[in-house]
């Protein structure tokens, strides 16, 4: 039998035509085991794959690599690296049609992947569907690369290993041929769907071991609420997507308000383009054109967007709030743009409008700083009052309604404005944290204006305390008028000292210093100071008079007779009766 086979192939192999079959067999056998005979799907599918480049800050060729599409919208993964340091990409799909990557739309540096979106314009593309099972150890593969030739190879291998990755995503170690020039490839199972992609070779393994990340995770990539900060996203200067969801984008813009005006106002608008109906995005950039953007043309883009808001608020109270807090900081700014009736006025006139819907204690304190800013107290006091009678009653609520209150000038409710103060204070524990210093400081002051000297000497003791006595020069010479007043006398006198110490050069507390010192007869100490008031002001007649009387008491007569004539020679009326005791 095999006597006759041979016979037969000997003499096929004398004829031209057996030739041929045996060369085609050789040829046959010699191919290797992964180039077999494309999947049905792989032409159609090869669409999907494109080369991309990204430029660098100074649009030069930063990399090139190859990734794919994972939806007709034009979403597409790669690998990260490719994006490291780019500011802006384009794809160059089969066809040779090169379109710009808009957004990233999220990023792993762990895993070497990221997805991003292109602007297709009217180009229709192909995605690859993507397996959401993945595939198990020993199943075929294929390898879908990148090419414009029309004869193109999908090497074919096994799955050695399949692991967990990114909790509960695969990754694989394939037996497949593998190239730099197959990175971010997509590797497709038999059914025509992506199950993983392609990463980069490991140094020093042979040629046929790739690895491979899960498409699925890789096409679920997106950016969080939080992640405006993430260190993987903020090295690429493409511009970044918004989070999948609508509460989520409205936490990322709250969370990136602190970016470049430029690069934030991208963002508000890809918001309010996403979302046309959210008066939240329209009031963001009103805020933003007036904030940052301060000129004409961009505060009436700042009105339309307001006026827009106010239609699709639902809470119409929250829009008239929001334009009245926009005109207050236009009005506050060093440079106010004046605009329209963009005034105080107009903007009490909104947080009014505003009061009829709701009665929020944040309107009611709003209200109370616009009347207090344009000088009207009682309506100022009212306001605050009202906010006190809620449970949003705030340090800073009774403080202002204390501070209106004085402003009012009724001398006869010095005791309130310290009740207000009071609760002010009360609004912390004991001990007291170092946030209520200032609160401790201006009861101080209002305990004088009480007549309760020697109360406000405590309140300056427990300030000094709070502020582990960091205390400037001005404090030393108020606390020492506080101790004078409730006859504190050697506390004043070593507070003056300080104060002066601290200041040497200030006049108001070297006067001070020397009519204290003259009072208890530290005739020196009061002569020095009063020296150095009429060097600092030599058109001063106090101080020439103090000077006047201490070098009297100090038996220096002519001396004393000459202060005590410049003295009224620069008005001082007490000065001549003084004179005559010492002719």
């Amino acid at each position: 039998m095999i006597a006759k086979l041979y016979q037969r192939l000997s003499a096929l192999l004398h004829t031209e035509r057996g030739w041929r079959w045996c060369i085609l067999l050789l040829f046959i056998s010699s191919l290797p085991l992964h180039a077999q005979q494309p999947p049905k799907w792989a032409k159609k599918a090869r669409a999907a794959v494109f080369s991309i480049i990204t430029y660098d800050s100074e649009d030069k060729i930063l990399s090139t690599g190859n990734g794919f599409f994972v939806s007709e919208k034009g979403e597409a993964v790669a690998d990260y690296s490719l994006f490291r340091g780019a500011q802006r990409a384009v794809v160059v799909t089969t066809n040779g049609k090169q379109l710009p990557v808009t957004h990233i739309m999220g990023a792993n540096e762990m895993y070497d992947i990221v997805k991003f979106r292109i602007d297709a314009g009217k180009e229709k593309l192909t995605a690859l569907p993507v397996d959401t099972l993945g595939v198990q150890t020993g199943q075929t593969v294929w390898m879908l690369p990148y090419s414009t030739s029309k004869a193109v190879e999908y090497p074919s291998g096994k799955v050695e290993e399949r692991v967990t990755a990114a909790e509960h995503y695969a990754y694989y170690t394939l037996r497949i041929p593998m190239t730099e020039k197959l990175v971010s490839c997509p590797v497709m199972n038999e059914e025509g769907k992506v199950v993983a992609l392609m990463q980069k070779p490991y140094g020093g393994q042979d040629n046929m071991t790739a690895y491979a990340v899960d498409a699925h995770f890789a096409s679920t990539l997106s950016i969080g609420a939080l992640m405006g900060n993430n260190a993987a996203l903020r090295a690429i200067g493409i511009r970044k997507a918004l989070p999948p969801t609508e509460q989520e984008a409205l936490v990322y813009l709250y969370m990136n308000s602190g970016r470049q005006p430029d690069e934030y106002l991208e963002l508000l608008n890809d918001f309010i383009a996403t979302y046309p109906t959210n008066a939240e995005g329209l009031q963001r950039r009103a805020a933003l054109y007036v904030d940052r953007y301060r000129d004409s043309t961009h505060f009436l883009l700042a009105e339309a967007d307001m006026t827009r808001a106010l239609e699709l608020n639902p809470n119409k109270a929250d829009a008239h709030y929001a334009l009245c807090r926009l005109i207050t900081a236009n009005a506050a700014h060093p440079q106010p743009i004046k605009f329209k009736d963009w005034t105080l006025q107009k903007a009490l006139t909104e947080i009014d409008t505003a009061l009829t819907t709701d009665t929020l204690p944040l309107y009611l304190q709003t209200k109370g700083d616009l009347h207090f800013a344009l000088a009207q107290y009682p309506e100022a006091y009212e306001a605050y009052n009202r906010v006190n009678q809620t449970n949003m009653a705030t340090a800073t609520s009774w403080y202002a309604a204390a501070q209106a209150l004085q402003l009012m000038g009724d001398t006869t409710r010095t005791t309130e404005v310290v009740n207000l103060i009071t609760q002010a204070i009360n609004t912390y524990a004991r001990p007291y944290p170092r946030e209520a210093a200032p609160y401790l400081w201006h009861r101080a002051q209002a305990l004088i204006a009480d007549n309760r000297p020697r109360e406000a000497v405590q309140d300056y003791n427990e300030y000094h305390t709070l502020v582990a006595g960091q205390v400037t020069a001005a404090f030393y010479y108020h606390r020492a008028l506080a101790a004078l007043a409730g006859r504190l006398n050697q506390l004043a006198v070593d507070d003056l000292r300080r104060a002066v110490e601290l200041a040497p050069d200030n006049a108001e507390y070297l006067t001070e210093q020397a009519s204290v010192c003259a009072r208890f007869g530290l005739l020196d100490e009061a002569v020095t100071a009063a020296r150095r008031v009429t060097e600092l002001l030599p058109d001063y007649p106090d101080a020439y008079r103090i000077l006047g009387v201490c070098l009297g008491q100090q038996g220096k007569k002519p001396e004393a007779r000459t202060a005590l004539l410049r003295a009224k020679e620069l008005g001082d009326p007490q000065a001549e009766g003084l004179i005559k005791r010492y002719e």
